[in-house]
């Protein structure tokens, strides 16, 4: 005798084929009227859905949203490996709406808009608005799931890798190191935060909670703990010789700011390194007290009244990114 549940099977697929209609019509409208959904067009939100179904069609599939979900994972893996990038953040905006625990979803979502569209993208605009998108996705995908480090490092090192806000990443880096499983990794790149920014005051505290920490044994979560002792003891040796050093501090400022070059974000200008002036066009830094930048020859210091409280200035870290003891 066949069950009541399974005379909702069909309403279930036939719910899951509209669905599959829904997002290919959703992405004629945006091609047919792309003004409305350029980025830097201000409207007032009236709903976090900016794509993907509608509520109605998401409540209507009730327990059948995981295999609606899954069935678009197999169609977006489809058109990854046919190259055409620009429908999949319609479809993962999908899949993440139909199953918000779904957490590789979120990770692909994010880390594609972050990093392929980002640097797909040929104009300063539109890769800024890619790498916050990524952010953005990457901050639902924590409150959907908070309890589980893979999406908070995720997080972390978007914010730290692509858009180059240490104090932010360090503060999700710590987050996710108070999950048990989370691996030693993430405990180093807790501090590591800190080094190219060569913000001392919290480098050194965040060192030594390192060193504390994966004592109780020698091997766990797939990596070597004898590893991670050796090479947190490698830095602190490293950082107390060289805190100090003129060239060391030069090093830092040229990879940080290369770095920020090519993924069109701001230049971090050093504001209290008492060795070097950083200039504002080129990032590049010069002996303190220079007039122009050797490198470029613009005018120094660039350094404005504003510039001290710029958000990622260590001045202004939020203060759950601060060392814990």
């Amino acid at each position: 005798m066949r069950t009541r549940r399974a005379h909702y099977w069909p309403i279930g697929l036939l719910l899951v084929g509209i669905l599959l209609m829904i997002v290919p019509a959703q992405e004629a409208v945006h091609r047919s009227r792309p003004q409305l959904f350029d980025p830097n067009r201000k409207v007032k939100p009236v709903s976090t859905i900016s794509i993907g179904p509608t509520p109605a069609i998401i409540a209507a599939l009730g327990g059948f949203r995981p295999v609606a979900a899954d069935m678009l994972w197999l169609k977006l893996e489809r058109l990854w490996d046919g190259g055409d990038w620009s429908k999949l953040p319609a479809l993962l905006e999908t899949v993440t709406q139909l199953d918000p625990y779904f957490l590789l979803a979120w990770q692909v979502y994010g880390w594609h808009c972050a990093y392929n569209l980002h640097a797909e993208s040929e104009t300063m605009v539109d890769k800024r608005y890619w790498l916050a998108k990524g952010i953005e996705v990457l901050e639902r995908g924590v409150e959907a799931n908070p309890n589980t480090w893979e999406i908070l490092f995720e997080l972390g090192w978007t914010l730290f890798d692509r858009a180059h806000e240490n104090w932010r990443a360090a503060e999700y880096f710590w987050k996710a190191d108070q999950f048990p499983d989370a691996p030693a990794t993430v405990t180093r790149l807790y501090y590591r935060c800190y080094e190219h920014v060569m913000d001392f005051d919290r480098l050194f505290p965040a060192m030594r909670y390192a060193q504390k920490k994966h004592k109780e044994r020698a091997f766990g979560h797939g990596e070597d703990l004898n590893v991670h002792q050796k090479l947190v003891k490698r830095d602190i040796q490293w950082w107390t010789e060289h805190r100090d050093d003129p060239q060391e501090h030069r090093r830092q400022i040229v990879l940080e700011n290369t770095a920020r070059k090519q993924r069109a974000i701001p230049y971090y200008l050093y504001p209290n390194d008492p060795y070097w002036d950083v200039c504002a066009v080129c990032g590049l830094p010069s002996p303190k007290g220079s007039k122009v930048c050797q490198v470029c020859g613009a005018p120094l210091p660039h350094l404005t009244k504003s510039e001290p409280a710029r958000k990622s200035s260590p001045a202004n870290a939020s203060p759950s990114a601060q060392p814990r003891p």
